[in-house]
């Protein structure tokens, strides 16, 4: 069964911030909407942002929309704990778990077509076949799209989350998260060898194709196009409902126990986490409207 393409964006939103840790050798604010949510409260208002992970230089500034949120918030959560996912120690435990065992390698479990395909890829890229060769599949897919997409100017020090995370320990807002680290590298770590190989050969056969459509994600995050949102990212898990589930659905419902509580705070806060969760149906927004909240995209 072949991966959906647009798992590597939600797969780039779990990893990058970790990957980063791992050692291998100007905005317009003319856009009239912004994934920017507007919830209400009992005597408060919670905003759900939706964060783009890797971002470029000049989607900065943000948009005023985005400041004026954070400035009235005075709790921030986040997807998972922003500290330990930048700690050397989370990124060691991700690498135990993403690279083969001493005697295995991509060579002994590929079949020779995906190995030769991804020897190909390499040569244009400033990674060579010994450090890959190490690496899972998926981990090995991520690596690859991460520096391209970094050759494209999208790095994940500029990052929606990081921008906000650092923002708010400097500013002494509380903060918290809703998933643990270890729930997302194991989440990571789920695909067996056979969906790893599927999603590499993919990865290397799609790279120009998977650049530009994250240009396009950029450019609809921009302008909070929740429609081409929903199409870029969501629709490409339709056709496999358990990676649907897995990966988004059951996500989102756990969080809305914790959002809940938010708003029977008498405190702002604001909700940052990747723009998928706040997309179409069965998202965090859905889920909340389903509930009979107001809300208001900003």
């Amino acid at each position: 069964m072949k991966s959906p393409r647009l798992l590597a964006v939600l797969f780039i939103g779990l990893i990058a911030p970790i990957l980063a840790q791992i050692p291998v050798a100007a905005a317009t604010n003319a856009a009239t909407n912004h994934c920017l949510w507007e919830v209400k409260g009992a005597s408060n208002t919670v905003f759900l942002v939706g964060s783009m992970h890797l971002m470029r230089d000049d989607m900065y500034p943000l948009p005023e929309v985005f400041e004026s949120a954070f400035k009235r918030s005075s709790i921030a959560v986040f997807e998972t704990d922003m500290k330990a996912v930048q700690s050397p120690a989370l990124a060691l435990k991700l690498a135990a778990k993403a690279m083969y065992p001493e005697g295995e390698s991509l060579k002994k479990n590929l079949s020779p077509a995906t190995y030769s395909l991804l020897a190909s890829n390499l040569q244009s890229s400033f990674l060579s076949l010994e450090v890959i060769d190490r690496m899972k599949p998926w981990m090995a897919a991520m690596t690859m799209l991460l520096m391209e997409l970094q050759k494209e100017g999208f790095d994940v020090q500029n990052g929606v989350d990081k921008h906000f995370y650092s923002r708010a320990v400097a500013d002494g807002k509380k903060v918290d998260y809703f998933e643990p680290p270890d729930f997302q590298i194991n989440l990571l770590t789920s695909l067996d060898n056979h969906e790893g190989e599927e999603f590499l050969g993919q990865a290397m056969r799609d790279m120009s194709v998977w650049k530009k459509q994250f240009a396009d994600l950029a450019q609809a995050w921009r302008t909070g196009d929740t429609a081409a949102l929903d199409k870029l990212v969501v629709d490409s898990f339709r056709e496999y409902p358990a990676m649907l589930k897995k990966f988004l659905l059951d996500r989102n419902a756990a969080w809305i126990e914790k959002t809940e509580k938010l708003l029977h705070d008498e405190k702002d806060a604001i909700i940052i986490v990747g723009a998928a969760h706040l997309i179409g149906k069965g998202s965090v927004v859905d889920l909340l409207q389903a509930k009979g909240y107001q809300i208001t995209q900003r």
